[in-house]
């Protein structure tokens, strides 16, 4: 027992053990911290890392998909969803609805109709919906049903 005197009227002993063991305690408190730290600190070293691969691979993706002379150019370009000069959408033309037939591939169906306003899955078949909103009150809107991608009912746009 070693007897250290902290005040003039206090003394306390304490053991050389507990001392060590404390003392070290205060040493070793931050090197395990830091150990712990160190390891999160890798994990996100190595998530950054994979983040800018996937990035990366993307761009290279974009550029390629941009270079190709069969896609529009510019960063806006998309597929039009007007045929005529009136600026309605190309599926109001009762003509193209009357192309589609059962059997045909879900690409034909977009091909002929342009990209549908919206699209559900219902008891295990895919609904494509071609709607436009008429007024405050009313809708024309139309669908195409597919099972496996392929047409097994057409619905003719009607006013609603």
């Amino acid at each position: 027992m070693v007897k250290i005197r902290f005040a003039p009227f206090f003394a306390a002993e304490v053991s050389v053990s507990r001392l060590s063991t404390a003392l070290l305690a205060c040493l070793l408190l931050p090197l395990a911290a830091a150990a712990a730290d160190d390891g999160r600190v890798s994990f996100l070293e190595q998530e950054v890392r994979n983040l800018q691969r996937q990035v990366l691979a993307l761009s290279r993706q974009m550029d390629e998909i941009r270079s190709r002379p069969d896609r529009p150019a510019g960063p806006l370009a998309s597929v039009p969803r007007t045929g005529e000069a009136d600026g309605l959408p190309s599926w109001v033309d009762a003509a193209k609805w009357k192309r589609l037939r059962p059997g045909m591939d879900e690409l034909e169906v977009i091909a002929t109709l342009g990209p549908p306003s919206s699209m559900r899955e219902e008891g295990g078949a895919r609904v494509l919906l071609y709607a436009m909103e008429l007024g405050a009150s009313g809708f024309l809107g139309g669908s195409v049903t597919l099972r496996d991608r392929r047409v097994v009912e057409v619905l003719q746009p009607t006013l609603r």
